[in-house]
């Protein structure tokens, strides 16, 4: 190993696998391990000899792009505002003139609010040790005082993000042996004083609890209580901070590695947030756990670890190499193309911190990094100092044929914390991807969308609609079952189920009703998870996330049959005879009727088929086109400046559906469906019949692409459960087994 390595990694003890789980320390042992000494916040002293180095060999070109920027800035005196969104009214008050995102920030009325520069200034000065950084940095941190109490002030959150102000409360520290007795208390107290104001101000905030990406207010008490801590300004203040700040922050790590489930998932399905900004959260709390207190929070958390499963199996490769993810969740659908610009800071963090122990885990993150599209290096735009932490990653790795290191031979992925089964034949342009949800146990960014399915092949073919913003849309359509390829039971005026609901969105004044959707999140039941060389197979019981005055079952089983095959069987029980069933299904394109029971819909290179085989002699409407994209509740939910949208290539919004319910009313309806995809348009389509025994539904098909032949049964009442049985182009047995372990559906 390369010494300035050796040096930089004392701290960080190998033969971490042997020690991994270990209960968090407490309050106190951390309070009596925090450094008397400064810095202490990310870096510290025994750090800087070799963080030097490091930053003038390895990391030199983070080093001059840092030091090129340093040197064009001019801090100003004063905060400089945009007057294309902002006014300072008679009392000094920030008043919004123009709104501008999901909710008013006081930063979008600021060119700087100094945070940022600060950082930049003060680590440039730790670097090089030259004058003129360190009195920028000063006066960056000014500026940042006067920000967060021109906010205060103004009653207006001062940031979504707190990365600003942990940037500044880091350069503080940085710089605390430089300064006076008065300009520490000039610029520590004042933050202190915010971050204590700002954990229940009165008005909104970013209450950021252990299920969000932890990166509003809560976290602040750690990283200023950490800087406060025995600094001659406010002690009692700081440690008020401190104490329940590391206490939350624990709590919000062992929730991450509770829903990581081992399986690398982070707080939420809806990839946006999770390989966006949720991680920071993760891997700040370790890198300052380190510094401060020389603790190694590696053996305590290890949801990061196992971080690039969870990217490999929400990724869907498309034509031109770009990443596509499946759109769960608060998801916009704007193309769906997966936003990967923070993926290699974040996979090389892992590394960084587990791959030495976890070299498995370590391949497969190199592979995905050498796949992604743009972006190959460090981003420092929310915390300047992280490539000049990440010693323990080499760059310059290389991944022989990473597509064959990714694609492992299974079919299938579960992650029980969401209920979530992603499918894939393969991972390349060419393959089959399809995620299907049932029993999600948590609730990040998420929508009443139990028991249903997105399915991609050269294009998406069922997909996930509607977007969010400020419109009425993003409540009425965009989170409401109608929205997505699930099941509906219609009640005559049921409420509309909450969701959340920009604050600069416009009011609705007119009364709104279910439109036969879910109404509770977090109380559908997974039925299991099941692979073979052959099929992948799940389900859902979602029964209580509906009215208990409409619904007495509502169970899925979602069976792929690799590779461009799925099974979708259905038992769904109203209350009321005359409550209609619907099953959905949401295209880009529209479908088109081939025959009375079989649709066809394109989009991209590739197209799906629909058949149903239940209910026999089934109703099929469809529904979208100009002026009917988002129907419900009587008219139609247009998304944020849909023109605009609309207008865009390759937008993946979603126009029409394909409801299908039974012809007859009655309390019962099973439904069974096949689906094929394939590069449009399919033209041989699967053989497919039904079969029937006494108690149970079934169907007969042969899969073109491998001309095997399936049987797949389902009970029809009773406990849940089947059986599939598959036989080869040659005639030979490979598939005979259950579908899942059987179980009793949930009673009310």
């Amino acid at each position: 190993m390369h010494p300035l390595k050796t040096m930089l990694l004392l701290a960080l003890p190998v033969g971490l696998a042997m020690a991994e789980g270990l209960p968090p320390p407490s309050v106190d042992e951390v309070v009596a391990k925090i450094r008397p000494d400064r810095p202490r916040l990310f870096i510290n002293q025994d750090m800087l000899p070799a963080l030097r180095d490091y930053a003038n060999s390895t990391a030199q070109s983070y080093l001059t792009t840092l030091l090129r920027k340093v040197d064009s800035f001019q801090p100003p005196a004063e905060l400089e505002f945009r007057p294309e969104y902002v006014r300072i009214d008679d009392e000094g008050r920030m008043v919004f003139i123009r709104n501008r995102g999901d909710q008013n920030a006081c930063e979008y009325g600021v060119k700087t609010d100094g945070g940022f520069p600060a950082n930049e200034c003060a680590l440039a000065w730790l670097i090089t040790g030259k004058e003129e950084h360190r009195v920028k940095a000063i006066a960056y941190l000014r500026l940042l005082v006067k920000f967060v109490q021109l906010a205060d002030h103004s009653r207006i959150l001062p940031n979504w993000y707190n990365f600003s102000r942990t940037c500044g409360l880091a350069a503080y520290d940085w710089l605390y042996d430089t300064l006076t007795p008065d300009e520490r208390r000039e610029i520590l107290l004042p933050l202190l004083q915010h971050i204590k104001h700002m954990q229940n101000p009165g008005y909104q905030r970013n209450g950021g609890g252990p299920e969000s990406g932890y990166y509003g207010e809560p976290t602040l008490r750690w990283y200023g209580g950490l800087v406060g801590y025995k600094a001659g300004v406010d002690d009692a203040l700081a440690e008020e901070l401190l104490r329940p700040g590391y206490e939350h922050y624990v709590t919000v790590m062992q929730r991450r590695d509770e829903v990581s489930g081992g399986k690398g998932l982070l707080i939420s399905p809806t990839v946006g947030y999770s390989l966006g900004a949720y991680p920071w959260a993760s891997y700040n709390f370790l890198h300052s756990l380190h510094s401060a207190c020389g603790i190694d929070g590696r053996q305590h958390w290890i949801h990061m670890r196992d971080y690039a499963n969870y990217f490999n199996w929400m990724s869907i490769l498309g034509p031109d190499g770009r990443f596509y993810e499946f759109g769960w969740g608060d998801a916009g659908h704007s193309n769906n193309v997966m936003g990967t610009g923070l993926m290699y800071t974040h996979l090389a963090q892992a590394i960084h911190f587990y791959g030495r122990d976890f070299p498995e885990q370590a391949k497969i993150t190199q592979a995905i990094m050498a796949l992604l599209p743009s972006g190959k290096s460090i981003y420092t735009g929310s915390f300047p100092f992280t490539p000049f932490l990440l010693t323990n990653f080499d760059a310059k790795a290389a991944t022989e044929n990473p597509e064959a290191v990714i694609s492992d031979g299974r079919l299938g992925e579960f992650f029980p914390s969401y209920g979530l089964t992603n499918m894939r034949s393969g991972f390349s342009a060419d393959a089959t991807y399809a995620s299907f949800k049932g029993g999600a146990k948590f609730d990040g960014h998420q929508h009443y969308d139990e028991n249903s399915f997105i399915i991609y092949k050269h294009g998406f073919q069922a997909l996930d609609t509607g977007t969010r913003g400020n419109a009425e849309h993003h409540l009425v359509y965009y989170p409401q079952t109608i929205a997505h390829n699930s099941v509906l039971i219609r009640m005559d005026d049921e409420p509309l189920a909450r969701h959340w609901y920009p604050a600069n969105s416009p009011k609705i004044t007119v009364p709104l009703f279910s439109d036969g959707g879910q109404n509770v999140r977090r109380k559908a039941v997974n039925l299991g998870f099941e692979q073979s060389p052959y099929h992948v197979v799940s389900g859902g019981d979602a029964t209580l996330c509906y009215s208990e005055k409409k619904c007495r079952e509502a169970v899925r089983q979602f069976v792929y049959l690799a590779p461009d095959c799925f099974v979708v069987y259905d038992r769904v029980t109203s209350v009321q005879p005359d409550q209609q069933k619907v099953w959905l299904w949401h295209t880009q394109n529209e479908p088109t009727a081939l025959a009375p029971e079989l649709f066809q819909a394109s989009s991209g290179e590739g197209a799906m088929a629909v058949r149903t085989l239940l209910p026999t002699a089934a109703k099929h409407e469809i529904i979208g086109g100009p002026g009917k994209e988002y129907w419900t509740n009587g008219r139609n939910w247009e998304i944020f400046n849909q023109e605009k949208c609309f207008a865009k290539p390759d937008n993946q919004y979603g126009r029409y559906r394909l409801e299908v319910s039974p012809a007859d009313q009655g309390e019962k309806t099973r439904f069974l469906h096949l689906l094929q995809v394939g590069r449009a348009p399919i033209k041989n389509f699967a053989p497919a019949q039904l079969i029937q025994s006494e108690t149970q539904d079934g169907i007969e098909l042969t899969c073109p692409e491998t001309q095997r032949r399936y049987q797949l049964f389902f009970n029809r009442e009773g406990m849940i459960g089947g059986h599939i049985r598959a036989w080869d182009a040659d005639g030979k047995s490979i598939l005979d087994q259950p579908l899942l372990e059987n179980r009793e559906p949930v009673k009310r």
